[in-house]
């Protein structure tokens, strides 16, 4: 007999039988391959029937036509091991998740083409997008439900409605997966505002909405009905927690009481439950989003903790508000109730681990950089063929005379440092009141080093197309002796841009002993651990840059808070002669050195003024 999946107007049927389905969100990429089966058997125990994760296209397809299934990326394990722990998946395929990941998984090679529209019929981004979706189509083909595998829904797409309206994109999609028989019923989230759900969602397929996990989310449901009348109610995403920010206060420790109240009240009402996030992550690397939508509307980055506030945490513990759900479902369901017992999990910490070598960044620019060119102006890193990490812009500035130059950097993306002759003379950071960063020239010249981050490009919204670098130009006003300024147009020119996404370090050139300096540096050390036992790294000495265990980028650190810790999986960890090397743009607070806790830092007290003192060298 064929197996099937059905949606009809009361729920959901797999081979005829009705199948309770209650899920939450797990994004494998945000975990390493070690810790999904022990985060899915929490799943299957809370009493959940199905796992949803999206499948990042910039993680999966890093350069045009060279794939990634391994590692993190490694899609297929994870629905074999959710097929193991007898979950079934609803998969958000793509191509656009939004999920505070980086570009909301675009791939950022597309904005190398300028006249491109993303998430469109355009003809220009359908071509790529269905090179990507073939390949991964030939992927997920044997793990439907129809074919014996886990996967009983597929998500295309994801909030189209807050992006555009291009309604033939969304059947384009559709029919394409149709065509590479992909056979299983295709699902949609969206807000439940008219505005949204019109323009983002086809009727013919099952379409829920997002809200918080809330009591006072439940009256959207009336309204959705009233939009598919024929179909089940579903939450594509209740919001069981809240999304990171660098610079903005977070809260961890919800006891999940008015959540528990929302949940009990929509299995009453027979909706189909998906929690966003069920599952904690971290954003690895520089895969951390942004936002350009919150508070004064400037850009805000994200942090690497993607803990979410979630009901089991980023380290992959049971919290709070794990039981206080748990308890609902387990009464829907008449089981009895069970006692709030954590399963065993071992985390260690690692006291003092002291940074013994320096290799600073300005002298390693032959050994780190990716691409070099020469240019009479800036160039962005999408032009030059580059993802993430830092890009380096340096120009040769003649002298004419000893006035004072005040620096100005058009078109920002997201944070400089700028260097004068290998001096550090202040630091930019993008949509903010920036200090006055000045200097002179020095006879026979001197030399402008501008070091730019990538904090992550924006993730939802119109705002997409976020280059990285420096979009405009770099210039001066030249004060004179009588605080007059000369009338200044010119551009600074003669520039050496280094690309430097710090995906392979080992090429650095290590010296013994610590090198104190205003100037970015990594620095180096050696400790024992416990294999296979998490910990956390506490950066609470150090201010701007990132971390590397044994090779692998645990990602951001940044002292405005809140986030103290980077999560550090103990599969990455040996028990003899690990490697750390932490990456600082500015200069420890304290001393060299580094300690592990077991548990995270997530809400520390937040320092709102990004261009504070507090993280300049004093």
């Amino acid at each position: 007999m064929a197996k099937t999946v059905e949606i009809k107007k009361d729920g959901v049927y797999l081979d005829g039988e009705k199948f309770f389905l209650v899920s939450g969100d797990f994004h494998y990429f945000r975990t390493l391959p070690g810790g999904w089966e022990r985060r899915l058997r929490l799943m299957k125990d809370f009493g959940l029937t199905a796992v949803t994760t999206y499948v990042p296209w910039n993680l999966t397809e890093p350069k045009r036509g060279e794939y990634c299934f391994d590692g993190r990326a490694n899609l297929m394990l994870f629905l074999e091991l959710c097929a193991k722990c007898d979950l079934k998946v609803i998969l958000r395929c793509s191509p656009y998740l939004c999920g505070e990941w980086e570009m909301g998984g675009l791939p950022s090679w597309l904005l190398k083409d300028r006249t491109i529209c993303v998430r469109s019929s355009d003809p220009g981004y359908m071509e790529a997008a269905n090179e990507y979706n073939k390949v991964l189509c030939d992927k997920i083909r044997p793990y439907l439900h129809t074919n014996g595998g886990p996967v009983i829904l597929v998500g295309l797409e994801n909030e189209y409605g807050s992006f555009g309206d291009d309604l033939e994109y969304l059947q384009m999609l559709c029919d394409f997966y149709r065509n590479e028989k992909i056979d299983v019923p295709f699902v949609s989230a969206n807000g439940v505002d008219d505005f949204k759900y019109i323009n983002g969602t086809l009727s013919d397929n099952w379409n829920g909405i997002d809200h918080g996990a809330d009591p006072g989310s439940i009256a959207q449901f009336e309204k959705l009905r009233a939009f598919q009348p024929d179909k089940p109610l579903m939450s594509g995403e209740a919001w069981t927690g809240q999304i990171q920010f660098w610079g903005r206060k977070f809260y961890k420790g919800g006891d999940g009481v008015k959540m528990a109240a929302y949940f009990k009240k929509a299995l009453e009402m027979g909706a189909c439950v998906n929690f966003y996030m069920f599952c904690g992550g971290t954003n690895f690397e520089f895969t951390s989003g942004a936002l350009h939508s919150v508070g004064n509307s400037a850009y805000t980055p994200l942090m690497t903790s993607y803990d979410y506030d979630a009901p089991i945490s980023e380290e992959g513990t049971p919290t709070r508000k794990y039981y206080a759900l748990r308890d609902v479902l387990d009464e829907y369901l008449g089981k009895e109730k069970r006692e709030h017992i954590d399963p065993d999990f071992e985390i260690q910490s690692i006291e003092k681990i002291t940074l013994t070598e320096s290799a600073p960044l300005f002298s390693n620019l032959d050994n780190l950089s990716d691409k070099r060119v020469k240019a009479n102006r800036t160039i962005c890193m999408e032009d030059l063929d580059q993802n993430f990490g830092f890009i380096c812009y340096r120009s040769e500035i003649r002298y004419t005379d000893d006035r004072v130059r005040h620096l100005i950097i058009d078109g920002l993306a997201d944070r400089a440092t700028v260097y004068i002759d290998g001096k550090y003379i202040g630091t930019h950071l993008r949509d903010a009141e920036n200090p006055d960063i000045t200097f002179t020239v020095k006879k026979g010249g001197s030399v402008l080093t501008i070091l730019v981050e990538n904090m992550g490009r924006i993730n939802y919204g119109h705002r997409i197309y976020d280059y990285k670098g420096i979009l405009g130009s770099v210039r001066v006003n030249i004060e004179n002796a009588d605080g007059s300024f000369l009338y200044n147009y010119a551009n600074n020119m003669r520039f050496t841009i280094d690309c430097l996404p710090l995906s392979d370090l080992s090429k650095l050139s290590y010296e013994k002993g610590i090198v104190k300096t205003d100037t970015p540096c990594f620095y180096k050390g050696t400790f024992d651990a416990k294999a296979g036992v998490d910990t956390f790294c506490d950066m609470g000495g150090w201010r701007k840059g990132c971390v590397f265990v044994n090779g692998f980028n645990l990602g951001r650190f940044w002292d405005v808070g809140p986030q103290r810790t980077l999560y550090l999986p103990g599969e990455l960890l040996k028990d003899k002669d690990n490697v750390i090397e932490v990456f600082e743009l500015h200069s420890p607070k304290g001393e060299y050195e580094v300690s592990c806790l077991d548990h995270s830092l997530l809400c520390e007290e937040v320092n709102n003024d990004l261009l504070s003192t507090d993280f300049q060298l004093l």
